[in-house]
């Protein structure tokens, strides 16, 4: 039994990776760089931007309190991740390289109510790179399908 998230997308990807896209990459080297930027995304993205999303999204609708100081020490890192995401998206289409992969797909849902419900679009809007990866990883049928389910 699995029951973390991020393993749980891994298990999937390689199980399932015959069917549609390769989301580990094709070689050693690829996937290689993948796991890199999981672990990226799994250490220095998730916590700032779940910290934004938890404070701003979800608080208010428990009836809890916002802590903005936690909001603002959260929009600096994830800040300074994102230009780390920017530097990189420079110099290859997806994170991983040219190629879409689950190092970009993990991205997806926390940075989905970043840009649509808690007003921190221009977090990635302002980052030419970054928002061109954005728009490119969520045109996707498969993110589309999700988002009407």
């Amino acid at each position: 039994m699995l029951y973390e998230s991020r393993a749980i997308i891994r298990y999937y990807a390689e199980k399932y990776k015959s069917q549609g896209t390769e989301l580990l990459g094709k070689t050693i080297e690829e996937r290689g760089v993948v796991e890199q930027w999981l672990e990226v995304e799994g250490q220095n993205y998730h916590q700032p931007i779940y910290d934004i999303i938890v404070q701003l999204k979800f608080n208010p609708k428990l009836g809890k309190p916002v802590d903005m100081k936690l909001v603002e020490e959260s929009e600096q890192k994830l800040g300074k991740v994102l230009d780390i995401y920017e530097e990189r998206l420079s110099k290859s289409k997806y994170l991983a390289g040219n190629f879409f992969s689950l190092a970009d797909l993990s991205h997806i849902p926390f940075t989905h109510y970043l840009v649509n419900d808690v007003g921190k679009e221009y977090m990635i809007r302002d980052r030419k790179n970054v928002s061109a990866w954005w728009d490119d990883i969520t045109s996707r049928p498969a993110w589309k399908k999700v988002l009407t389910h």
